[in-house]
């Protein structure tokens, strides 16, 4: 989360100002408000090309433009508007670096927040916004420092403990990344993002249950999001809630259908429920997508062979093996379809190859009954021949 500068402002009538000037400039204010951005940009660039040295209409045309994505453009505003301002302006630094970080040029920001807090050493916004840079850059001990800075300054600032406990959840300190967000939502709780992350927390925390709750609040707050619904639909999963997990897994599509990982995970949870033929159809659907989806080419496996078509499971594991040929549960599926199909020489292959790739796995072959036959086969060999 980003602190946004202050809104665009005119002076007080001055005699000494052109009054064409001043009138464009009040002109851009209303339009802005009004929230008719390019008209508030024009008016701007009148007031401008009346009076070049009027520093409030080069800052307000810079907050229009960073508005409007036109950052490269608003930084040349900004950078005027301290040249004709005052240097000491930390707003107005402020303003520069949000813009420079929007146009991606992290390093520029960083210098640019750091002379907002040297001007203003309580400036909670840059501070945080400063956090925010260093994260960009990849140095998140400092953002980590700038965001506890900001809160030493400010403990109610939600939007720090936000973005303090997103880089302590990307370092892997779960527990410390809940604390941060819980904090924040203290603060303001109707924030669906905080939500999700908090149940990102709880989920690195193996807190299935109140991960779901979490995405539940989520979910409630921004109910189009599908990040969301597909987030809830894995900790229902995990939690062997199947209903509640295909519920979210559909929700999840009917807001974005193009993600094959969430048609995987639906396949998933609905071959778990029995319900074979919808999951070899949510399978196809996610290959339809992403043909190179091993997971997926692997599960139709499994679905297609609980289905008894076991010829279509083979050539949906060899697909699976042949985009994955280290994975040693594609190979031990595909051996066990092709030895239920008796093509002995090919399963043995590929029974060898998986028992070299995984060896914990060779105490556990005794108990399928189509593996019997194959591991007294003088052919057989775990020393991984097979390819």
């Amino acid at each position: 989360m980003k602190f946004p500068g202050p809104s665009p402002t005119a002076p007080g009538r001055d005699a000494s100002e052109p009054t064409t000037a001043l009138l464009h400039l009040e002109d851009g204010v209303a339009r802005f408000a009004s929230g008719d951005l390019e008209g508030a940009i024009a008016a701007w660039e009148r007031a401008i090309a009346a009076d070049a040295a009027l520093g409030h209409a080069w800052s307000n045309l810079g907050r229009a433009r960073e508005r409007a994505g036109r950052h490269d453009e608003a930084v040349a505003s900004f950078r005027r508007a301290i040249e004709l301002r005052d240097e000491d302006d930390h707003e107005a630094w402020l303003e520069l670096g949000n813009a420079e970080d929007s146009r991606g040029e992290s390093w520029a920001a960083i210098e640019a927040f750091r002379r907002a807090v040297a001007i203003k050493p309580d400036f909670v916004e840059a501070w945080n916004n400063l956090g925010n840079a260093w994260v960009h850059v990849g140095r998140p001990d400092d953002a980590v420092a700038a965001y506890e800075r900001a809160l030493g300054i400010d403990p109610e600032a939600c939007e720090c403990w936000f973005n303090l406990g997103t880089v302590r959840a990307d370092r892997g300190d779960f527990e410390g990344a809940k604390r941060c967000f819980v904090r924040s939502l203290e603060i303001e709780p109707i924030a669906p993002q905080v939500w999700f992350n908090l149940g990102f927390a709880h989920d690195g925390l193996r807190q299935p249950l109140a991960a779901a709750e979490a995405y539940r609040r989520a979910a409630d707050l921004d109910p189009y999001e599908y990040e969301i619904w597909y987030n809830l639909g894995n900790a229902w999963a995990e939690l062997g809630r199947l209903e509640d997990a295909a519920h979210a897994y559909r929700t999840a599509l009917a807001r974005q259908d193009g993600d094959p990982e969430v048609w995987n995970n639906l396949g998933n949870a609905l071959l778990e429920s029995c319900e074979r033929a919808e999951a070899v159809r949510c399978f196809r659907r996610a290959l339809a997508i992403d043909p190179s989806y091993d997971l997926s080419w692997n599960n139709l496996g499994n679905a297609l062979e609980d289905e008894g078509r076991l010829e279509e499971a083979t050539e949906a594991y060899e697909k699976a093996v042949e985009l994955a040929p280290d994975r040693s549960t594609y190979r031990l599926n595909l051996a066990s379809a092709l030895a239920r199909t008796r093509q002995v020489e090919s399963a043995i292959r590929h029974l060898a190859r998986a028992v070299a790739l995984a060896p914990d796995i060779r105490g556990l072959l005794p108990g399928f009954a189509e593996f019997g036959p194959l591991l007294s086969d003088p052919r057989f060999s775990d020393d991984g021949g097979g390819r």
